[in-house]
Parts: C-alpha cells; sequence; structure tokens
C-alpha cells in the first residue's frame, strides 16, 4: 500500500530525517594520499564520522584504510570506479551488520554525533 505525505502533514519519520542537525550532512573534502596518490575525497559529515570509526576499530588512520580498501576494491574489481560512492555505500553496510547484532530491545539515536550507535535499554 502506498502512502503520500501531504504538504504540512509531516510524520515522526519525516522528523527524524528532516530535522537532523546540518552538520550531520555537511559536505567534508578531505585531501589524503591513497596508496602513493593525492587525491580529495567530498563526502558527508556522518559519513566520514562512520569511515573515522571503522578506522580507528582497525587500529589504523583513515588514510591506511581507504588505501587498503581502495586495494581490495581494485584486486576484487581491478577498479575502483566512483570510490566515493563505493564509501558512502561501505557505510551503509557497517550500520546494517553492526544492527544486525543488536539485541532485540535497541533503541536506535535519532541523531547520532561521533557514536554510530548507541544501545538504550528501554523497551517500548
Amino acid at each position: 500500500m502506498l502512502s503520500f505525505v501531504v504538504k504540512g502533514d509531516c510524520s515522526g519519520m519525516c522528523e527524524v530525517f528532516a530535522g537532523q542537525p546540518k552538520e550531520n550532512y555537511e559536505p567534508i573534502t578531505r585531501n589524503l594520499r591513497l596508496n602513493g596518490q593525492s587525491t580529495s575525497i567530498r563526502l558527508e559529515r556522518s559519513f566520514w564520522d562512520i569511515i573515522d570509526s571503522m578506522a580507528s576499530a582497525e587500529g589504523v588512520s583513515t588514510p591506511s584504510f581507504l588505501s587498503t580498501l581502495q586495494s581490495e576494491v581494485i584486486e576484487i574489481h581491478g577498479e575502483a570506479k566512483n570510490f566515493t560512492s563505493l564509501l558512502r555505500c561501505a557505510c551503509i553496510k557497517k550500520v546494517q551488520l553492526t544492527q544486525a547484532n543488536l539485541p532485540k530491545n535497541y533503541v536506535p539515536n535519532a541523531f547520532p554525533t561521533s557514536d554510530i550507535i548507541k544501545y538504550n535499554k528501554t523497551i517500548f
């Protein structure tokens, strides 16, 4: 069944997505050296937060993490076409994998900052 939001009729979900702090989707450009090549990558702050936490979890710097990821993509696919889009999808995959391992009473934080996922013991 399809449903449509009538102008002026905004449900709670609309507020969660539209009402997030502007800083979450502020574009940030980082100049990096990946596998010996200088490049720049422009992503929204929320994606950089996830990528930084993924690198930290691996015990490496963000440029080192991205270099390894780029090398692995090239090894698997022969090229790293549209690497920025791949990074966004990698972030989504990371969040999906993390959520798959959460307990049933997990409550997401609607506006995460540097923490990607917070566990709340409240059961609804």
